[in-house]
Parts: structure tokens; sequence; C-alpha cells
């Protein structure tokens, strides 16, 4: 796996998701853990959407997803982070021949079936290249925040 952190900014850090290692799936969390959002200091409040949307368009442009989804959970750890799950054509087309039955995508299905599916690296995948070219993408863009 490639360095564990991604990017860094003044409020928030962005690594790839220890627990599924699909390429471009991301983990966005506070530096100042907080167990809501509406803990967050206002300078951090203010830099997270931006903060998101670099990440996004980091995946979409190394990835190519057709959708990337952004789900803030709190379970695991004690404090809110964000999920950057890219919603590829192999991923969709590997649910899809497991469970023919979904015509309609489900995204929290979705992401549920491939959290639990992929808890291990993939033979023929390089995550490691693709989390590099994610974060040269992320150094090169101005975070704010």
């Amino acid at each position: 796996m490639a360095k564990r952190n991604i990017s860094l900014n003044t409020h928030f850090r962005i690594e790839p998701c220890a627990s599924c290692p699909i390429p471009g799936y991301l983990i966005v969390s506070p530096r100042v853990p907080a167990s809501s959002l509406t803990e967050l200091a206002p300078d951090a409040q203010a830099a997270l959407g931006a903060t998101l949307v670099a990440a996004t368009r980091a995946i979409e442009a190394v990835v190519h997803p057709q959708r990337v989804y952004c789900a803030l959970f709190a379970e695991g750890m004690c404090s809110v982070h964000f999920h950057l799950f890219p919603r590829s054509d192999w991923l969709l087309s590997s649910y899809s021949r497991v469970h023919p039955e979904d015509i309609e995508i489900s995204g929290p299905r979705l992401m549920d079936w491939a959290r639990r599916t992929f808890q291990k690296s993939m033979i023929g995948v390089d995550t490691d290249e693709t989390f590099e070219k994610i974060r040269t993408r992320l150094t090169s863009s101005t975070i704010a925040g």
C-alpha cells in the first residue's frame, strides 16, 4: 500500500481506505477528531467542501469512475469521516454478476457489498500506483484549509 496519507491540509487528512483496497477509495478525516460536523472548528467547516471537491476531482481524473459516492460515517472510528467511494464500470459489473436481481443501482447496497467483498488486495490491480497518481493530483492542486 502507498504511504498512508495521500494528502494533508490544515484541517483534514486524506488516505486510502485501509479495510477495502478498491483503487481510488479514499477516507477524508478531520485532523482534530469530532463526533459531529457541528463539533468541527468553523474554519474546518469552511474548508470541508473544498477538501472533498479536491479529493473527488483527483479520483475522477485518475480512476474515471461513473460516479464518486460521498458518505459520512462515524461507526468504526470515534470521529466523523467521509468515504469517497468510486463506482467504476468493473465494480458495477462485478456486483451485477452476483446480484442480477438488482436492476436499479443502490449506492449504499453496492458500497456495503464492495466493502465486504474486497477486504484484501486484488490480484492484477496496482492500488499503490493509483493512490500515487491521486497524491500527485492533490499535491498539484490547492486545497483550502
